[in-house]
Formats: C-alpha cells, sequence, structure tokens
C-alpha cells in the first residue's frame, strides 16, 4: 500500500489549505496510508501557492527539497499555473492545478468515495512535518496535556504582550482553532490587470445556497460561534446560479442562534452594488468584521488595477456600513508601489486608511507577476522606493494611532488600530 505526504503551509491561502483538507479527507475515506514524514512517503502531494512571488518563491523551494526525498511528487495547487515556465525549469513530473482537482482521481482513484461526494473542508489542513526534528519535539509535547497547556500559555502571553490583550491579531492567534471555515464559491470574476490567479483556479462556480446553509447549521450543531465566509470572488456568489451574494448574506444571518461572521476578501464593486441590502443585515448584529482589498486610494491607479476607481462612493458606502453597525471592524488590503503610482498617489492610500478609519489591515509590496497586463505599465516602482514608502507608511500609520509591524517569515506588513481598554 503506497504511503501519501501531503504538505501545505497554511499561512499562504487559506483556499488552498481548505484544498489540501480536502484531498487528506478525500484520501483517508478511500484507506490510502497518510503519513507525517515525507522520509517514510511513496507519494508526496505538495498544494502550492503562487498568489505572490514569495509565495512562488516559497514553492520552488520546496519543491526542490521534496525532489531530494525517494518519493514521487505530485505539485497541485496554483503554481502549475501561474508560474508554469518557473516550475518547468526544475520539475517535469506531474501536477494537479487547482481548477482541475477534481482529477485527483486519476492518480488517486476512489476505492470506495469519489472526490465529488466528499464534503467541502470547514478547517484548514495543519500537518506537522516530522523530518524537521523540532516539529517532532513540539507534536510531541502537545500530546502531553499539562506541557501543552503550559506551551498555550507562554504562547498567549508573549502575542499578547507584544500586540495587546485587545488586538486583534492577539485574538486571531488564540481563537482561530475555533473558527469555523464556509467557502461559499471557487473561481473568480474579475479580470484585475496584477493577478495570475484567475488562470489558475478558474471561472466562477457557486455552491448551491442550501449547502451553505446546511454548513452553518453543521457548525452550530458542532457547537462553534464564529464562522468565516470565505471565495476566491465572494462578491460574485450566486451569479452563475440564479442568486446573489446579499441573498446569502440574508439566509445566513436570518438563523435564530448566538453567532457572528466574518467575511474574507470582499471587493468594493460588490459593497457597492449590494450597499441597500447590506445596511440592513448588518443592522441584525451577525456580521462582525469585513475584510475589503481596496488596493489603493487613488482612482487612477486603480484604473490601472482594473478595480472599481471610484474613490469618493468607496469611502461614501465604507461610512455607511459603520453607520449601520458602528462595532464592525473594517479591514484593508492595500498595495505600495504598483507600476506608475506616484508619492502622492501613495500618500492618498495612506490617507484613505484614516478617512475610513478601518480597525486594521494589510500592506503589500507591488509583486509582479510574468504574464499580467501590469507588465506593460511603466514607469516600474524600484525595490529601493518601495522600501522608502514603507518606511514612511510606518511613520504615517503610527501618526494615525496604529501599530505597525513586519509580520514574520512574510514579505507583508501588518496594521491595527491601538486599543485602549
Amino acid at each position: 500500500m503506497q504511503k501519501i505526504f501531503i504538505f501545505y503551509n497554511e499561512s499562504f491561502c487559506i483556499r488552498r489549505s481548505l484544498d489540501a483538507q480536502k484531498i487528506f479527507n478525500y484520501l483517508t475515506k478511500n484507506d490510502y496510508i497518510i503519513v507525517n514524514d515525507p522520509v517514510k512517503a511513496d507519494i508526496i502531494l505538495f498544494v502550492t501557492c503562487a498568489a505572490l512571488n514569495y509565495a512562488t518563491d516559497y514553492s520552488l523551494k520546496k519543491i526542490k527539497e521534496f525532489q531530494k526525498y525517494n518519493a514521487e511528487l505530485i505539485v497541485a495547487g496554483c503554481l502549475p499555473l501561474i508560474d508554469p515556465d518557473k516550475l518547468k525549469k526544475i520539475f517535469k513530473g506531474k501536477t494537479l492545478p487547482t481548477k482541475n482537482i477534481d482529477n485527483i482521481k486519476d492518480y488517486f482513484p476512489a476505492r470506495k468515495v469519489d472526490f465529488n461526494s466528499i464534503e467541502d473542508a470547514n478547517q484548514t489542513l495543519i500537518f506537522i512535518d516530522h523530518s524537521k526534528p523540532l516539529n517532532s519535539i513540539k507534536d510531541f509535547l502537545e500530546k502531553l496535556n499539562l506541557i501543552k497547556f503550559f506551551y498555550k500559555r507562554l504562547r498567549e502571553y508573549i502575542i499578547k504582550n507584544i500586540f495587546g490583550e485587545y488586538s486583534r491579531f492577539y485574538r486571531w492567534s488564540v481563537t482561530k482553532e475555533n473558527l469555523f471555515i464556509i467557502r461559499v464559491s471557487w473561481g473568480c470574476s474579475s479580470n484585475c490587470s496584477y493577478c495570475g490567479i484567475k488562470n489558475a483556479i478558474g471561472p466562477l462556480k457557486s455552491k448551491p445556497l442550501n449547502e451553505c446553509l446546511n454548513e452553518l447549521k453543521k457548525g452550530l450543531n458542532k457547537g462553534y460561534s464564529e464562522f468565516i465566509i470565505n471565495a476566491d470572488d465572494i462578491g460574485a456568489y450566486g451569479l452563475d446560479i440564479n442568486s446573489n451574494f446579499a441573498e446569502l448574506l440574508d439566509k445566513l444571518t436570518s438563523i435564530d442562534a448566538d453567532y457572528k461572521i466574518s467575511i474574507l476578501d470582499l471587493s468594493p464593486r460588490w459593497v457597492i452594488k449590494y450597499i441597500n441590502e447590506f445596511e440592513e443585515i448588518l443592522k441584525r448584529g451577525k456580521i462582525v468584521r469585513i475584510d475589503i482589498p481596496l488596493q489603493s486610494g487613488n482612482s487612477r491607479v486603480l484604473k490601472l488595477m482594473r478595480r472599481f476607481s471610484d474613490i469618493n462612493q468607496i469611502k461614501q458606502f465604507l461610512i455607511r456600513f459603520k453607520k449601520a453597525y458602528p462595532p464592525i471592524i473594517l479591514d484593508a488590503r492595500l498595495i505600495i508601489g504598483f507600476p506608475s503610482e506616484t508619492e502622492k498617489e501613495f500618500i492618498d492610500t495612506l490617507n484613505i486608511i484614516k478617512e475610513i478609519n478601518f480597525s486594521s489591515g494589510y500592506l503589500y509590496p507591488f509583486s509582479l507577476k510574468e504574464g499580467t497586463d501590469a507588465e506593460k505599465i511603466n514607469p516600474k516602482i524600484s525595490n529601493q522606493e518601495i522600501k522608502k514608502r514603507t518606511k514612511n507608511a510606518k511613520k504615517c500609520l503610527r501618526n494615525f494611532g496604529y501599530n505597525f509591524i513586519k509580520v514574520p517569515k512574510e514579505k507583508f506588513y501588518f496594521f491595527e488600530k491601538k486599543i485602549k481598554k
């Protein structure tokens, strides 16, 4: 019987980690043997991310590492279709792109249960690589309840003292095991000039509304009270099944129970489209956090990005969000150094953080993906200039009342409003 090692870095993309968990469930239900050490594996299945260049670099590095083992490597996820040329330079084996994930049966035939019969995952895959000595030690210690308790308390103490007791980063770190994730669709309907992800994930495919509701009820029955609603292009939900995102939220927030919902990656175009429905739904108090990939605070740059570009309208409607439900947590995702972005346009991006009074967010140094239309936009902003702007952002955000840090081991920066007791 072949032994399979599944690997995914959960810090990159929540959706690919859900894919990894679903693959894990499929293989275990079909009696495949899963091992937690690539040394013991006959097959290594690596679910990759390539949304940003540093994720691609990480994936390529791991592929080189995995090829040293005496096992067949299958490269799954987004890398095979986002950066195919880079992959081909170091790897000639089997691939399983994200949009063709159903083809897993070609490599691992269904013995009992078909892949399409496996329920979508609601937790991300956390799989410890025991080939790393420190991971083995950590896993062993966590199995000892007293030491596990001590380790958890120490970790919480350190994070709380760095970020503060009321920090969202702290709360996420200590409670993420208690989050129930509902993926409502796959694929993307947008065409952003800087993004190569659509090549890997394919067109929009919405999950039936009743399945989304059933997953929420399943989570409630299991005792969960905090839910994350997530998708590649979440606001486009339902356009392919005679429904829409507003209807989905209306149904998800109409259940009589004590629970909270966070929405990840809601593009401004959908905020504008459904603003009237959103206002009424927010008043119910079920939706407590909305993560918005705004990307820029300048209309010209947004047009080049092929994003919704009426920045004044965006500001107006986000303010309406906050009035509809004042405790709402609004997170922003913004890019530093998009091609041709001027210093003034960069300042526009920082100012919108202050104007909207976002609770927190992320700043991403621009990552140029080969083959995207952003390649044709000039002039490019140098890495030196991006570093300079990042330094200025740190200073500005602290003046605006935010903490600002570089996320450890990652290439982006997290900012959060200083929270007072």
